[in-house]
């Protein structure tokens, strides 16, 4: 074979050679130093649900912006006691930030605060008590009610295309709040009910 046809049949198969796209690498799980095992645990059932494609994923934007959101989240929240009805507070001036990999914007909050006195850790010993409140439709203290309520915190922090949050403000708005669990929860029941 000349030296010609054989540079020839090589430039050919270079050019039917197909490279694969480089793939998007998913953010990883952030390893959380001084939290404890209910907020640990939480994080790390909301990451699988998030890492999936599905429709609780695809409600936060995707799983590659959901998971880099709720990265940067969960390492801000701090674990104190507050009045009962609170579950979580987020306070401060915000920092607006965009993903440049995901193209997400989203925001953080200077003090990001989880109730240990609330339905994030606290069960209700008797059923007839007002508090802890249900989340959702999940029983206070449990597996499912720690997803969902950082779930709803997440849905404050990311903007969609038109540039609104995700669910709406709801500060000392307990209807508003309760609309918002219920948004999110119909978003992503199928993932909850995986958790046990």
């Amino acid at each position: 074979m000349s030296l010609w046809t054989s540079s020839i049949l090589s430039l050919l198969l270079l050019q039917t050679v197909q490279y694969p796209a480089p793939s998007e690498e998913q953010p990883r799980r952030v390893v959380l130093v001084k939290k404890d095992w209910s907020l640990a645990q939480a994080y790390s059932d909301v990451f699988k649900i998030l890492s999936d494609q599905n429709p609780c994923s695809s409600f936060y934007g995707g799983p590659r912006a959901a998971t880099t959101v709720l990265n940067d989240f969960v390492v801000l929240v701090q674990s104190q006691p507050m009045q009962r009805e609170v579950t979580f507070q987020m306070v401060g001036t915000p920092r607006v930030l965009r993903d440049p990999a995901t193209g997400a914007s989203y925001r953080l909050f200077d003090r990001t605060l989880v109730n240990t006195n609330g339905s994030f850790y606290q069960r209700r010993v008797e059923l007839m008590r007002e508090y802890p409140s249900d989340i959702g439709d999940f029983a206070p203290g449990s597996r499912q009610a720690r997803a969902l309520i950082l779930l709803h915190e997440l849905g404050h922090l990311i903007q969609d295309e038109n540039g609104d949050w995700l669910i709406p403000d709801d500060g000392h708005n307990g209807p508003q709040s309760k609309a918002n669990t219920l948004r999110v929860q119909q978003a992503c029941r199928v993932q909850l009910a995986t958790l046990r």
